[in-house]
């Protein structure tokens, strides 16, 4: 017996081996981890720069604002609204005319694209590419912490925890900025005490469509007379929820897009009636924005094209501002509507963060890896409108310049907080990033920085107004734009695409122990005389098939990015139908009172979980 005992042991412990290492394995490989650390940004840590320090630049620049708290950056907007549309698609936004097809839900945000097309508009449209995963909770931590969320997060996203990690909003409540919040509670979970005022609406229930908009609406109008805040945020719900129940392609869907698109002309009428001189939004600059797309069923939380571009409508209540230089200026422009020029410009969601605390003057948040946006920074800082280029126009000219000398300075302050960040983490993570990846982006940072030390930090300090520093100025501009993007790349290869090699030796694996399993069941069976039911009983035949049905079913179930939202109810009806069919068995068996007993408790103890 002692002997039998010895045989069966090593199978075992060698098959509890293996199986830990393929789920090792396949979980390193599929739930990629980022390490937030415990580090946050604040005013003095510019001195540690190479950079020029605004107080001095300023002047330089001979810009307004001077009377301003003065940090890392010079602020060029005082206030902010962001109007936040859930799951708000590309093609929500941008008019019909830039694709192959029109469709009925097109050109519903009609105010939006007026705006953006009138001639001479502080208004512009950008697509924004959002990083995988693209559920909500894992989107706004992205936005406001300028990091790469993980998918692993994904398990968070109906009980979300508390950011710890330095972010936008933390920023802005700790430099003295008045932030209110109005619509997804989901917002108050991440950001507790953060706000001045909040008025949350629950964002649970998918089959309602207006309470969180119409708690907006109610708050949103009123709070624009207000003095009390600096940053207004309103998240509606209204288009993400009824792409889930009724999908894209609905009534329901159409008419939210219309509602919004009232709601946003009520807005700007606000805001425009005091934008002049002296008024309470004379330097207020608006986003309208998703945080994520959808499919046409209305799934989203994967990366496929229709879940990661969303939109940004970005205006500024400023006078019309001056031209953007052409380097710099990725927009493509298209003909719609009356024959009327719309440029649509793109932007990586990663860049949100860090460009809006550069607009607003704030430290930059730690762990943020994203680059200052040039063409959103240009146009809070009025700097852009190709169709009033004036190449003879002396003061257009220095506009321009100082607008330049400006943007380089702050991809400084931008590249060396990355690479703070990228140091500090691969000193801290026990999962850090390779050697040879550390050495490749600190050459390209070395590079950038032996440019700015030797030339152009002295052209900007020595108040030359040439038109040929232009040129060198552009050169590091490109230089740190370069460096950042190789960050990011490096970042995106780390922590948002899954290692397939890895995941398939743990698969591999897996099958291994499994076929190990079988062998030793065989031996078992000789080696004991156990006797397993032949497959002529029909019953037990049909009840392994069930069973393996079952299972597949679950497991298949959760390759849908909607099924969190029926999970309940899927779960409930397989683990009723499972114990209907188990009493007709134990009735067969004669054994119904013990079986029963146990399928009443443990059905019992499922709901006593769950409801």
């Amino acid at each position: 017996m002692v002997a039998l005992r010895n045989s069966l042991i090593w199978p075992f412990l060698m098959i509890m081996v293996l199986h830990g290492m393929a789920i090792f394995l396949f979980t390193r490989g599929f739930l990629l981890t980022r390490t937030e650390l415990p580090h946050f940004s604040t005013c003095s840590d510019i001195s540690d720069s190479p950079c020029i320090s605004p107080s001095s630049y300023s002047s330089n620049l001979n810009q307004t604002h001077l009377h301003q708290l003065q940090c890392w950056t010079r602020p060029v907007v005082d206030r902010l609204v962001i109007i936040v549309l859930d799951a708000l698609r590309f093609d929500f936004v941008a008019p019909s005319a830039c694709f192959e097809e029109k469709k009925p839900w097109m050109d519903k945000l009609q105010v939006l694209q007026k705006l953006a097309s009138t001639q001479g508009s502080s208004a512009r449209i950008f697509k924004a590419i959002s990083d995988p995963p693209t559920t909500s909770l894992q989107r706004l931590k992205g936005l406001t912490t300028g990091g790469l969320p993980t998918f692993i997060d994904v398990g968070n996203s109906f009980g979300a925890p508390a950011i710890v990690e330095d972010n936008l909003i933390y920023q802005l409540v700790q430099n003295g900025k008045r932030v209110v919040m109005m619509g997804d509670d989901t917002w108050l979970q991440l950001f507790p005490h953060h706000f001045e005022k909040s008025y949350p609406f629950p964002s649970f229930n998918v089959k309602d469509l207006h309470t969180v908009d119409n708690g907006c609406i109610d708050h949103l109008l009123p709070s624009l007379y207000q003095e009390d805040w600096d940053v207004l945020i309103a998240h509606f719900l209204g288009v993400d929820h009824a792409g889930h129940i009724f999908g894209v392609d609905s009534t329901p869907m159409i008419e939210k897009l219309e509602q919004y698109n009232g709601v946003l002309e009520n807005i700007i009428e606000v805001l425009e009636s005091q934008s002049g001189p002296g008024g309470l939004h004379e330097n207020t600059f608006l986003l309208v924005m998703g945080d994520h797309g959808q499919t046409i069923n209305g799934d989203h939380g994967g990366g496929t094209a229709e879940e990661v571009e969303t939109s940004i409508f970005a205006m500024s209540l400023k006078t019309t501002p001056s031209s953007l230089p052409l380097e710099l200026n990725t927009s493509c422009c298209e003909l719609h509507l009356d024959k009327e020029n719309m440029c649509i410009n793109s932007i990586q969601q990663l860049d949100f963060a860090v460009t809006v605390s550069a607009m607003l003057g704030i430290p930059f948040p730690f762990g943020s890896i994203g680059r200052v946006n040039s063409e959103l920074y240009a146009l809070g800082s009025g700097t852009w409108n190709l169709e009033s280029i004036n190449v003879g126009n002396r003061q257009t000219q220095l506009n321009m310049q100082s607008w330049m000398h400006d943007y380089v300075n702050v991809l400084c302050i931008n590249s060396w907080q990355v690479k703070r960040y990228i140091d500090v983490y691969s000193a801290s993570s026990i999962i850090g990033f390779s050697s040879e990846d550390i050495m490749r982006i600190t050459d390209i940072y070395a590079q950038a920085e032996e440019s700015w030390s030797h030339t152009i930090k002295n052209l900007l300090l020595d108040k030359n107004e040439s038109c040929n520093t232009m040129l060198p100025i552009k050169r590091q501009i490109d230089a740190y734009s370069d460096f950042l993007a190789s960050v990011a790349e490096l970042a995106r290869s780390k922590w948002t695409e899954f290692d397939l090699k890895m995941m398939g030796v743990g698969l591999g694996i897996m099958l291994i122990t499994l076929v190990i399993q079988f062998l030793g069941i065989k031996r078992m069976n000789k080696t004991c005389g156990v006797n397993f039911p032949s497959p002529g009983d029909s019953w037990t035949s049909f009840g392994l098939i069930f069973s393996i049905f079952i299972v597949m079913i679950r497991a298949c179930s959760f390759l849908s990015n909607s099924y969190i939202l029926e999970e309940g109810k899927v779960a409930s009806f397989l683990l009723a139908t499972t114990g209907i069919l188990k009493f007709r068995n134990s009735i067969l068996k004669k054994k119904m009172l013990l079986e029963v007993g146990c399928c009443i408790s443990f059905v019992s103890l499922h709901f006593q979980i769950n409801y």
